[in-house]
């Protein structure tokens, strides 16, 4: 039986919104879970970076708001989180957690990443390499898997410009700060959730009164999120984030291209895609 790891999270007013868990608050959560589930059963994220030389870097993730949760809920959740490698050669790390309130499961999370090779610099710089045996050996036979994880990004943006309705476009920009940054001053993934959050907010309040359906993007939670990431941003990078708001059979989607503002158009394409269903 694959191995699990639950503890108890205490909550705080810090990690909502008036309606939900905030998903920028949610992805640090799910990145501690993770960090825990492997420092309880393989190694400590420190080791795996110092001795193994091991790092991962996430390209794939899921957040699914399952059950109402707010603040004046619970005064603690119940985390549990699983892991497992997944891919013919053992290229990926995949890690799904939940966490629970009164009335059961609140958030559902999957993420993907693909082990890196550090080179040592300060930078934790790397390359793509499978996991090292000996850290595949610490998995048991039913937390490896052969079939490689799949990005729902590219489906779901090809469904919304067939299906859907595109109601309205527009381009925030921001910079990655030191707050906004991991250890290797490169941008914490998380953060990226809040970029995005915020490009949908600056969509609805300067499109909202030409098209009024955009304003139930305010006045409710968040369903759904998926995310690819392409490329890191580095400490002081000015990002440009191109927004498009959907109408579809479910509701309101918001697809956002996070990209290099200099490099806009380039051959490098963006550095990440978020999508946003309320």
């Amino acid at each position: 039986m694959a191995r699990s790891s639950a503890y108890e999270t205490v909550l705080d007013a810090g990690l909502f919104t008036p309606d939900q868990l905030q998903p920028t608050a949610v992805g640090r959560l799910a990145f501690q879970a993770g960090t825990r589930w492997m420092r309880d059963h393989v190694c400590s994220h420190r080791m795996l970076v110092s001795e193994h030389r091991v790092g991962f870097v996430l390209w794939s993730y899921q957040l699914e708001y399952v059950q109402p949760l707010r603040f004046l809920d619970a005064d603690e959740a119940l985390v549990e989180v699983t892991a497992r490698v997944r891919g013919p050669r053992a290229s990926q790390l995949e890690v799904t957690m939940t966490l629970e309130g009164p009335a059961g499961v609140a958030v559902r999370t999957r993420a993907a990443s693909v082990p890196l090779g550090l080179s040592g610099d300060a930078a934790l710089s790397g390359s793509p390499v499978p996991l090292p045996a000996a850290l595949v050996a610490a998995f048991r036979d039913d937390e490896i898997e052969r079939a490689p994880h799949r990005s729902r990004v590219p489906a779901l943006r090809a469904g919304f410009e067939r299906d859907g309705q595109r109601l309205a476009v527009d381009v925030s920009e921001f910079r990655v700060h030191r707050h906004h940054c991991e250890v290797a001053d490169q941008w914490y993934w998380a953060e990226t959730l809040g970029f995005a959050a915020g490009a949908r907010e600056e969509l609805v309040r300067r499109h909202g009164r030409a098209v009024p359906e955009l304003r139930r993007a305010q006045a409710g939670p968040v369903r759904r999120i998926d995310v690819t990431w392409l490329r890191a941003g580095q400490l002081w990078d000015l990002m440009r984030v191109r927004t498009s708001a959907h109408r579809t059979t479910e509701g309101l989607a918001f697809v956002h291209e996070l990209g290099l503002a200099e490099d806009e158009g380039g051959p490098g394409g963006p550095y990440a895609v978020v999508v946003e269903r309320i």
